[in-house]
């Protein structure tokens, strides 16, 4: 049975029961299917978030020029801002004989490959979306040798917005904010690490507009910041950046979920 891949865009690239795909519009093996419960899901969507929400599906396969025919895959849906890792080593549960191949590609275009990882002939890849949809693992092996591997997928919760303030008083006043809904027992990381410019202050506040964590300078600069927490409690955390006392800052929010 053959699919063009390439004219089914929206439509689950191909559908959920994805049947291989080739450079873009060959069918091939039908792979086995990672489930997601009803909590899972709603990670999925970007409704709730995650320590880890993950997958797997396993292959054989050979002569696959190096991932890029005769491939077995898998599709996944992703969110703006999810983090998605790919591997058949280095994972829970992912396994492999011979030289394994991995590549991801969203709409028509590939997004992310490996070969050798783990310090030998497994394969491990990350990719962080920068929108929401659909994407597709492609396993194979490398060159025209044949292997064998459980593919574990791993997504994580996470994003980032820009910002600009100023006069916020330690981040007391006129801050720029996100909502983040957590579950009891998950840990949330934020940042402005990855370039700010200014002294920037960062606060996180629970469900009961109570804070809970703060931090002014933790970065190699001494002006970025960072702040971790566990949380005790389910509902919508509040991150608000600013700035260093009535000082002007700018810069990204980073932040994730474990």
């Amino acid at each position: 049975m053959r699919i063009p891949c390439a004219r089914v865009i929206g439509i689950l690239l191909c559908t959920l029961a994805f049947v291989g795909c080739g450079p873009l519009d060959e069918a091939r093996a039908v792979p086995e299917q990672g489930t997601l419960d009803e909590s899972k899901a709603l990670v999925a969507q970007g409704l709730v978030g995650t320590s880890a929400l993950t997958g797997s599906y396993s292959y054989s396969a050979s002569n696959t020029d190096s991932a890029y025919q005769n491939t077995v895959n898998q599709v996944v849906t992703l969110t703006a801002g999810q983090t998605l890792t790919v591997a058949t080593c280095g994972l829970p549960g992912a396994t492999f004989t011979g030289d394994t191949f991995l590549r991801l590609y969203g709409p028509l275009i590939q997004l992310a490959f490996n070969d050798d990882a783990c310090g030998g002939t497994g394969s491990s890849l990350t990719f962080t979306s920068t929108a929401g949809g659909t994407y597709e693992i492609r396993g194979g092996c490398y060159a025209s040798s044949s292997c064998t591997a459980t593919v574990v997928w791993q997504i994580t919760y996470g994003g980032s917005y820009a910002f600009s303030a100023s006069n916020t008083n330690d981040a007391r006043q006129n801050t720029v904010n996100l909502n983040v809904p957590l579950t009891v027992g998950q840990k949330i990381d934020v940042s402005t690490c990855g370039g700010a410019t200014g002294d920037t202050y960062l606060r996180l506040y629970g469900p009961s507009a109570t804070q809970v964590a703060a931090n002014d300078n933790s970065c190699f600069n001494g002006e970025g910041s960072r702040l971790s927490y566990t949380t005790l409690t389910n509902g919508t955390f509040q991150i608000r950046a600013g700035c260093a006392s009535s000082g002007s800052c700018s810069g990204t929010v980073t932040w994730s979920v474990e």
